[in-house]
């Protein structure tokens, strides 16, 4: 801490005085009188006039005030002066020694001059050694503010080199590189940086420093690990003595900039799960079209023909087809999941029983299921698709055999699938892009990129989170969170058969669908079973029907269509008929049909693309009061198949 304005100084520095106890200063004051009163009783000018002059100059030292100078001064001079004038008088004393007392007093005077002169001198090399202390206390207190902030601060000439003056300690905690490294070598900077922000900062910088403009940059540095680091950068231009100086901080930004980019891979699988939706929506439609009239035209057809044998295969390449749509729609979340409360270890041991089949002799399969093991609220067909693709991935990972490990766990709040293999592994530009619709690293032909964007969109549209831990060389490992739920698995629903349901009994059914392709072949269908169908291409036509028609015993809609959706056309219509069954019919139904309108009696869905069959036993149980679940689509067809 800086001294008081009457504080003792370093004693080292100032001199014997400083280091005199006032005791001793009361001494040397009685000292000098002694030596006054000597010279008045002995007379003796000679030797005790010499003394008061030593005893005036030693007080000026030891206490070096001018104005204590004088007064001493002024008292030898009249003692002494008393002293002798009646020796003078007498003939005792030569006038030459009675003028030494003068001398004794002008001396003093100039003595006192002197003295006074050193004081203020020194009181200077007082306040600036004070003002020293006071710039290196506040230095010191400066240091440890800046060195205990959150970023690095620096100091760098505004010079071609940007050459570096300070940098702060937490260089080391950002970076971990010594301090020293930067101010040592003058193109160490350069070197750090990342090889595609180097052109633009570097001359961001040089920018800066010709036109002393603020920076303001943000860039990556190698930390001494060999990752990157992402900072900002921003500094001024001050002068010093004329000479630029470039001030400034660097914070980490590195979370930030990791939360930025999972914001936009988020908004860009949004964007393509918006996309494969509203592909799957369309080819849900057509494909509908394409298995239904399949149908219709072999049942019309002889078992055994050629032609019979050809609308088979039409109707497999539908279903085959299918499978991927309700893949996109899976990860486009834009379908309607059949959740129900299921058991993840009966669906992996399923899924480990039907790998036995699928994997090589050099490819070994363990379980660690845990126990016991909550349900989770999910669709039974699409959590056996995720729980295959992730174990089929896996196999295709590991070409040369190795260990495939599928494991169950309880983990807080939630249940936790976790698929590991030892296999070729994957980089981080492979990681970034796993999620994404139709990416692969399969060879063509060999995947079609959707298996582990189905995953996410299972998942994520259950409530889940998945994460990927890979590295080249090292396999790969994909966990799986879904939230437990309460209760007991339900039972499996039966399958619908394909045979046609009972022939109706001429209920009137009111058909609602946009596209005509799939409009015809709904009428059709149940014209072909026995029903009095009206078919008609929205909602507005829909209301005149009813308005001026006979009443309809069944509307059967599709959920998204131009000026009216399905669920706003059957509150219309069950405004004046509360108990008119409903069945809605959609791949896609893009957030418009909710869980509690499908919780209503007497209605029910009718997931794209059906079979014939489905659509009749569907429309039967409806209008009989009759529980109905439809059948897992082309769940065994696709089950076998990896989707990479």
């Amino acid at each position: 801490m800086p001294t008081a304005p009457g504080d003792v100084d370093d004693p080292g520095v100032n001199g014997l005085r400083y280091r005199l106890k006032p005791h001793a200063r009361v001494f040397l004051d009685l000292s000098l009188a002694t030596v006054l009163a000597l010279i008045w009783v002995t007379g003796s000018v000679t030797l005790w006039l010499h003394l008061a002059y030593v005893a005036i100059a030693f007080g000026a030292f030891v206490r070096p005030r001018a104005r204590s100078t004088v007064i001493r001064a002024i008292i030898v001079s009249v003692v002494a002066g008393a002293a002798l004038l009646p020796l003078h008088l007498r003939g005792d004393l030569a006038t030459d020694d009675l003028l030494e007392i003068l001398l004794v007093a002008v001396l003093a005077f100039l003595f006192a001059g002197f003295v006074h002169q050193r004081e203020r001198a020194e009181q200077d090399i007082r306040e600036r050694k004070r003002a020293d202390r006071e710039r290196d206390h506040a230095e010191s207190r400066y240091r440890s503010l800046i060195e205990s902030l959150p970023v690095v601060t620096y100091i760098d000439r505004a010079d071609d080199d940007a050459t570096n003056v300070y940098t702060s300690p937490q260089i080391v905690e950002l970076l971990g590189w010594p301090a020293s490294d930067w101010s040592a070598d003058r193109h160490f900077f350069e070197g750090v940086l990342h090889p595609d922000d180097a052109a633009r900062v570097l001359a961001e910088v040089h920018h800066a420093n010709a036109t002393h403009e603020p920076f303001d940059s943000e860039y990556r540095l190698r930390h001494r690990e060999g990752h990157y680091v992402w900072v900002r950068d921003q500094s001024a231009i001050v002068e010093d003595d004329g000479v630029p100086f470039a001030r400034g901080f660097l914070l980490d930004i590195t979370e930030q900039k990791q939360l930025e980019e999972q914001l936009r891979q988020a908004q860009k699988m949004d964007a393509l799960g918006q996309f494969a939706g509203g592909i799957a929506h369309d080819f849900n439609n057509l494909l509908t079209s394409i298995g239904g009239y399949a149908e219709l035209a072999a049942s019309t057809t002889e078992r055994d023909s050629v032609v019979t044998r050809c609308l088979e295969g039409i109707r497999t390449a539908a279903d085959e087809a299918a499978s991927l749509t309700a893949r996109l729609l899976a990860f486009s979340r834009r379908n309607v999941p059949e959740r129900r409360l299921v058991d993840l270890n009966a669906i992996v041991r399923e899924a480990a029983s039907l790998l036995e089949r699928l994997v090589r002799s050099d490819v070994q399969v363990k379980l660690a299921l845990g126990h016991p093991l909550p349900a989770v609220a999910a669709d039974l067909a699409q959590l056996k698709q995720v729980v295959l693709n992730l174990a089929l991935n896996a196999r295709d990972a590991m070409p040369d055999g190795g260990v495939l490990t599928i494991e169950t766990t309880l983990s807080g709040e939630n249940v936790v699938l976790r698929v590991r293999d030892n296999g070729i592994g994957m980089d981080a530009s492979t990681r970034s892009r796993a999620l994404e619709p139709f990416f692969t690293t399969k060879a063509e032909g060999e995947g079609t990129g959707l298996g582990l964007s189905l995953v996410y969109g299972v998942v994520d549209g259950l409530g889940g989170r998945l994460s990927i831990e890979s590295a080249i060389g090292l396999g790969t490992i994909i966990e799986i969170a879904l939230p437990a739920a309460d209760g007991l698995p339900d039972d499996e629903p039966a399958q619908v058969d394909d045979e046609p349901a009972a022939v109706p009994n001429g209920e009137r059914v009111l058909v609602v669908e946009d596209r005509d392709v799939v409009r015809d072949l709904t009428r059709d269908v149940l014209e072909a079973s026995g029903f009095d169908v009206v078919a008609v291409a929205g909602g507005r036509e829909a209301l005149e029907e009813v308005a001026v028609g006979e009443p309809f015993d069944l509307l059967l809609t599709d959920v998204v269509m131009p000026e009216m959706s399905g669920p706003e056309l059957a509150v219309k219509l069950r405004a004046k008929r509360p108990n008119l069954p409903v069945l809605y019919m959609s791949g896609y139904t893009d957030d418009v049909l909710s869980a509690h309108e499908l919780s209503q009696d007497a209605t029910a869905f009718l997931r794209k693309p059906f079979g014939n069959a489905e659509l009749i036993t569907a429309a039967r149980a409806l209008l009989d009061d009759q529980p109905w679940a439809p059948a897992a689509l082309a769940t065994a067809k696709s089950s076998a198949t990896s989707t990479g």
